[in-house]
C-alpha cells in the first residue's frame, strides 16, 4: 500500500512540475524574423567572390567594374537561399 501511495504522489508531482513548465513557455517571447538582405543572384552578397543558390552559381571578375558572371539553370532546380562560397579578398595586396 505504501508503494501505491509513493507511485501516486510522485506521478502528481510530475503533472504539476510538467504543467508549470507548460505555463511558463507559453509566456515567452518570441522574437519577429528578421527580413532577409535584398539583393539579387546576378548582384550577389556584398563582399563576396562567388555565391550560389544551389542552383546557380556566380563570381565576380578580377576588378569591381566587370559584371559577375553566372552558370545556367538547370531546368528542374529548386533554388535555395544565396550563401557565399568565397569572400571578397582586398585587390590592394
Amino acid at each position: 500500500m505504501g508503494d501505491q501511495r509513493r507511485l501516486c504522489w510522485l506521478l502528481t508531482v510530475a503533472a504539476v512540475a510538467i504543467a508549470t513548465d507548460a505555463a511558463v513557455a507559453a509566456d515567452l517571447a518570441i522574437p519577429s524574423r528578421k527580413k532577409p538582405a535584398d539583393f539579387s543572384m546576378q548582384k550577389g552578397p556584398p563582399h563576396c567572390a562567388r555565391w550560389t543558390d544551389e542552383c546557380v552559381n556566380c563570381a565576380r571578375g578580377a576588378t569591381s567594374d566587370e559584371a559577375p558572371v553566372c552558370s545556367n539553370i538547370g531546368f528542374a532546380c529548386q533554388p535555395k537561399a544565396i550563401r557565399c562560397l568565397t569572400p571578397e579578398t582586398s585587390q590592394g595586396k
